[in-house]
């Protein structure tokens, strides 16, 4: 007999966030279906989200993994902003007592962009595209390439 990986046997559900400092993009995946699906994000005070917010999201989905979006660090300020997305992954880590990985989230805002505006185009979207959504569209893009990978 093989023994078979425990995920597989379990429902497992991931939670993404795509850091930003107004906005952060949240995206929630799960393993049965293998599909990732853009959640509301959540409003950042001063280059940190709301508690409140995070909390209750965590508790209504109790995730199994959190996966964060890792920038190409290319300036000073992406390197600013690595810095808050570390502080952000230490902070989940121990506040909440969450496992952590990284994806990689090059072009995910662009591919977020398109793929909203088809969603327009196809009627499937009525209203403006808000820019949350697309922060929590590009989470969605990098969870659904991550648990791709697994």
């Amino acid at each position: 007999m093989h023994k078979i990986d425990d995920d597989l046997n379990m429902s497992s559900t991931f939670i993404a966030f795509d850091f930003g400092m107004t906005k952060m993009g949240v995206a929630i995946g799960q393993n049965i279906t293998n599909t990732a699906s853009p959640l509301d994000p959540i409003i950042m005070r001063n280059g940190n989200p709301d508690s409140g917010h995070l909390e209750q999201i965590l508790k209504e989905y109790n995730p199994t993994t959190i996966v964060l979006g890792k920038p190409k660090v290319t300036s000073k300020s992406s390197e600013a902003l690595m810095k808050k997305i570390e502080i952000f992954k230490t902070s989940i880590e121990s506040d909440f007592n969450q496992k952590v990985e990284w994806a990689c989230e090059d072009l995910t805002t662009e591919d977020a962009k398109e793929k909203l505006k088809l969603q327009r185009q196809e009627g499937i979207l009525s209203r403006k595209i808000m820019k949350g959504q697309t922060d929590s569209m590009a989470a969605a893009i990098f969870l659904q390439d991550w648990m791709n990978q697994r």
